[in-house]
C-alpha cells in the first residue's frame, strides 16, 4: 500500500481508535479492492497489488483490531486465507453463491464488491467454507485431474465414432465396448489419406490418454494407502463402493467430520434434486442419475456413521466385550449390518431421484 494511502486510512479510522473493523476484500489475479469499515457501517477503500503478505503488512500498519477479513473463493485459490492466518488475522473465504445478491440489479464494480463483502461480514450473513490444507489441496487437485482425464477419453471416442460417420465408413464390430481388438482394426480402415491422419491424430491421443490415467490412478491409490488407508477400508465395507468412488469422496469431502449430519453432505455433494418454488421438480439442475444415485446416497450415509461416529462405536464395542465376553470382531460385523438395514430403512423415506 502506498504511504498516501496508509495515511488516509488512518485519517478515516482516527475517531474509531481501538475498535473492530471489517475487511472486505474484491481479489482478482493481479490486484486486490480492499474495504474497511468501522464500527458506523462507513467505508473507505483502496487498490493493492494482489501479493498476500503485503496485503497483510498494509493491514497491521493500520494498528486496528480487526475483527475478519473477508473475501469470496475463486481461481486464486487460498493463499490470501493463510497468509492472514499466519498473521493471526481471522479470515472467512465465502462461496460466491451464499453471498446475498439484490433482487433489482444495480451497479457492479469492484469496489462495490468489496465493500458489500464488508458490510455483509459486519452484520453476520455470511458463512465461510472449509479452507483445505495445502496437502488437501494438493490431493483434490489430483482426484480433479483424473476425472478430467476421463472426460478427454470419452471426448476422444466420440471424435472417432463421429469421424467414421462423417467420412461414411462403418464401425468395426466391438466398438461399442472399445475392445482392444476393435481400436487395433480402427488403424486398419481404409479410408482417405488425410481423413486417415486424422483418424491416426486421434488414435495417438487416446492411447496416451489411457496411459496417463493408468499413472495418475496409481499415484492415487500410493497416496490412499499411505495417508488414507484406514478410511478406505471403511468406505469399502459398503457393498457397491469401489477405489474410485472412495478415493473421490474422501479427498473431495476432506474432513468429513466438520459435517453435523448426512444432509449436509448429501447438500455439499450437490445429490439433492433441484426443486422450483410450486414444489415440482425441475427438469434441469444437478440431478444425479437414477443408476448413481443410490449408490451415493449409501456412500453418504456409510462415511458418515464409520467417519463421524467411530469413536462413539469403538466405546459401545469395548463395553459389550466386557459384558458379554464376545469378540469384538463378531459385534462390529453385527453393528455394520445393523447399520446398512437402518439405512435401507431410512432410504425408503427419502426420494433423491427426478421424476
Amino acid at each position: 500500500m502506498a504511504k498516501y494511502s496508509v495515511s488516509r486510512i488512518s485519517d478515516f479510522l482516527e475517531a474509531f481508535e481501538g475498535r473492530e473493523i471489517h475487511v472486505g476484500v474484491d481479489v482478482h489475479k493481479l490486484s486486490y479492492h480492499v474495504a474497511v469499515r468501522r464500527e458506523d457501517g462507513a467505508c473507505e477503500t483502496w487498490v493493492a497489488p494482489a501479493k498476500p503478505y503485503d496485503l497483510v503488512l498494509a493491514l497491521l500498519e493500520l494498528g486496528q483490531p480487526i475483527a475478519q477479513v473477508t473475501y469470496e473463493s475463486g481461481p486464486t485459490g487460498f493463499g490470501l486465507c493463510r497468509a492472514m492466518e499466519e498473521a493471526g488475522i481471522d479470515c472467512c473465504v465465502v462461496a460466491p453463491s451464499k453471498v446475498p445478491r439484490a433482487v433489482v440489479a444495480g451497479s457492479k464494480t469492484d469496489r462495490l464488491d468489496c465493500i458489500k463483502l464488508a458490510d455483509y461480514a459486519a452484520k453476520g450473513m455470511l458463512k465461510g467454507i472449509a479452507v483445505p490444507t495445502p496437502a488437501e489441496e494438493g490431493e483434490r487437485s489430483l482426484i480433479r485431474r483424473r476425472s478430467q482425464i476421463v472426460d478427454n477419453i470419452r471426448r476422444a471416442k466420440l471424435r472417432i465414432k463421429s469421424l467414421l460417420l462423417y467420412v461414411g465408413v462403418e464401425e468395426p464390430p466391438g466398438l461399442s465396448q472399445w475392445s482392444g481388438q476393435a481400436v487395433g482394426r480402427l488403424s486398419t480402415l481404409q479410408i482417405e489419406p488425410a481423413a486417415k491422419l486424422t483418424l491416426d491424430s486421434l488414435l495417438r491421443e487416446l492411447s496416451w490418454q489411457k496411459v496417463e490415467l493408468k499413472e495418475i490412478e496409481a499415484t492415487l491409490s500410493m497416496i490412499m494407502v499411505k495417508r488414507h488407508e484406514e478410511a478406505m477400508k471403511r468406505l469399502r465395507t459398503v457393498p457397491g463402493v469401489g477405489p474410485t468412488v472412495a478415493t473421490t469422496f474422501l479427498l473431495e469431502v476432506f474432513r468429513p467430520e466438520r459435517f453435523q449430519c448426512h444432509e449436509q453432505v448429501v447438500s455439499y455433494l450437490g445429490l439433492a434434486p433441484t426443486v422450483r418454488q410450486s414444489g415440482e421438480r425441475s427438469s434441469r439442475g444437478r440431478l444425479v442419475p437414477v443408476g448413481q444415485k443410490r449408490l451415493r446416497s449409501l456412500l453418504v450415509e456409510s462415511a458418515w456413521i464409520w467417519q463421524a461416529k467411530v469413536p462413539k462405536i469403538k466405546e459401545r464395542y469395548n463395553q459389550l466385550v466386557a459384558k458379554t465376553g464376545v469378540p469384538q470382531k463378531a459385534i462390529a460385523a453385527i453393528a455394520r449390518l445393523l447399520a446398512i438395514v437402518l439405512w435401507r430403512l431410512s432410504l425408503s423415506g427419502r426420494c433423491y431421484q427426478s421424476s
